[in-house]
């Protein structure tokens, strides 16, 4: 009996170890870490995440707010800065969303963000615009003009990526191409209304009546010692009026092609002043002469004539503005 009581008491104290034992190991497993769950933002999925994931956007009756529908078909919890929602339009400023905490949406759920834009109004859906997460890279949904509903299975539309890259496109404006002036005294000088005033007015215009000058030749005014402030130079008869010279120039050396005196009533003589008029000592001389002497006189007067139109003047009068 003795015997049978010691193994009962051994056996009782080999139950009460093990089960003890159990107890500690179950307290133990109870303490392990739990492990946290990750998040990402939005712009960091790939592709084919981003397409797991479906937005609808819902513009309130009078237009002033729009809701925004999220469904996160994803593996992951994703994440937004509630202010970088964008509503993007071709040609005006964006809209910025109006939300400053940040959005998340668990793995495989479903969530509703009210008033996500505000202070909107009807004119900010007139024309074709684009929801956008931070920067167009990450389209959402195009927002149709007098839709109140749309969704991101809308940016598969053709009719509305043609909209959206028409409305965005700009017209490209062909310069006007101007005649460029052939030199500086044509291109300073406009042509003159009434009386002419100054050598420039005069040299204007000669060239509204002639043209531009020819390549490689110049427009320019004369003056000599008689000269005003205004550029006026002494006919033969001492009138004043203007000498308008076109000159080739080469090799430093002015070359004249053609002479205009220019009055300041606008009348024009295709020739150099010093030409212009009979002066007080022809006229004398025509007065004592008798007929034949006058013939001669008039001969030679065509000969000197002509032989001043075949002299280079520049050596006895100042060539202003040339170029």
């Amino acid at each position: 009996m003795k015997r049978k009581g010691l193994t009962v008491l051994i056996l009782g104290l080999l139950l009460l170890i093990v089960g003890c034992g159990k107890v500690t190991t179950s307290s133990k497993d109870n303490q392990s870490p739990k492990k946290t769950e990750q998040s990402i933002d939005y712009a960091r999925l790939s592709d084919s995440e981003k397409s797991e994931m479906t937005f609808t956007f819902v513009r309130s009756s009078d237009s002033s707010a729009v809701d925004l529908k999220i469904i996160n078909r994803t593996s992951k919890n994703v994440t937004f800065n509630g202010d970088k929602f964008i509503l993007a339009y071709p040609k005006k400023s964006n809209i910025n969303s109006t939300i400053d905490s940040t959005i998340k949406i668990g793995s495989n759920s479903t969530k509703t963000f009210k008033k996500l834009f505000e202070g909107l109004n009807s004119a900010d859906f007139s024309t074709i615009g684009l929801y956008c997460y931070k920067n167009k890279n990450n389209k959402l949904a195009y927002s149709e003009p007098n839709v109140m509903t749309v969704k991101s299975t809308n940016l598969k539309e053709e009719d509305l990526q043609k909209a959206y890259k028409k409305a965005s496109a700009t017209k490209k404006v062909e310069p006007v191409k101007k005649e460029r002036p052939t030199n500086d005294t044509e291109r300073q000088n406009s042509v003159p209304v009434g009386e002419i005033n100054s050598g420039q007015q005069a040299v204007a215009l000669i060239q509204s009546l002639n043209g531009p000058a020819p390549q490689g030749t110049s427009y320019t005014f004369m003056t000599d010692e008689t000269s005003g402030t205004n550029g006026t130079v002494k006919t033969n008869d001492g009138q004043d009026v203007y000498w308008v010279r076109l000159f080739e120039s080469g090799n430093n050396v002015a070359i004249t092609v053609d002479d205009w005196t220019v009055f300041p009533n606008r009348t024009v003589i295709h020739q150099a002043p010093p030409s212009v008029g009979v002066s007080s000592n022809d006229q004398t001389q025509d007065n004592s002469d008798d007929s034949s002497e006058d013939d001669s006189v008039d001969s030679q007067s065509y000969d000197d004539s002509n032989q001043g139109d075949d002299t280079d003047t520049n050596d006895n009068y100042d060539v202003e503005n040339m170029n």
